[in-house]
């Protein structure tokens, strides 16, 4: 065999090892940038629904302040108007951290209390873009908040335990 054979095998050999150096490099990168990705966004969902944890017991601190000056619950512009809660409102509803709010108010009435209650659900529960992966629910008779992974809490849903949350 000549010299220049075995040069042109050589160069082929090393020809092919990188292609498919580059053939499993390329996934590998792919899917290395996919899990961080994905990391990222879970770190993003743990963060709204810590937030969101926060801005329930904002939201139960300043009905109790409201309450005491009014004798009866408020609705976000009451409460906001009142000084006692400070949120970026649209409308009636609340949205922050990738997540919106409703608050309902029942107004005190003859032989009846003042009721509130309130749902913090994400903006974009399933999937990649994920704001949020739980439901949240607050009232005035309850002791806690709510939770449900599915679909809005409500009252009868188990309440949050705080141990192993995150």
């Amino acid at each position: 065999m000549s010299v220049s054979a075995e040069t042109k095998k050589l160069w082929r050999t090393i020809g092919i090892i990188a292609v498919v150096g580059i053939l499993v490099l390329i996934p590998l990168v792919w899917l290395a940038l996919r899990l961080r990705d994905d990391a990222y966004r879970r770190r993003v969902v743990v963060a709204n629904e810590v937030e969101t944890l926060s801005v329930l017991e904002g939201i139960a601190a300043a009905q109790q302040l409201y309450l005491q000056s009014n004798s009866q619950y408020g609705t976000f512009k009451q409460l906001v108007e009142a000084g006692v809660f400070r949120a970026p409102l649209e409308g009636d509803s609340l949205v922050a951290d990738g997540y919106t709010f409703k608050l309902k108010v029942t107004p005190k009435a003859e032989g009846q209390t003042s009721y509130f209650s309130v749902n913090a659900d994400p903006l974009v529960s399933g999937g990649r873009d994920a704001t949020g992966k739980r439901h949240f629910y607050l009232d005035s008779n309850l002791v806690g908040i709510r939770v449900n992974e599915e679909r809005p809490a409500s009252a009868s849903d188990p309440p949050r335990q705080t141990v192993n949350d995150y």
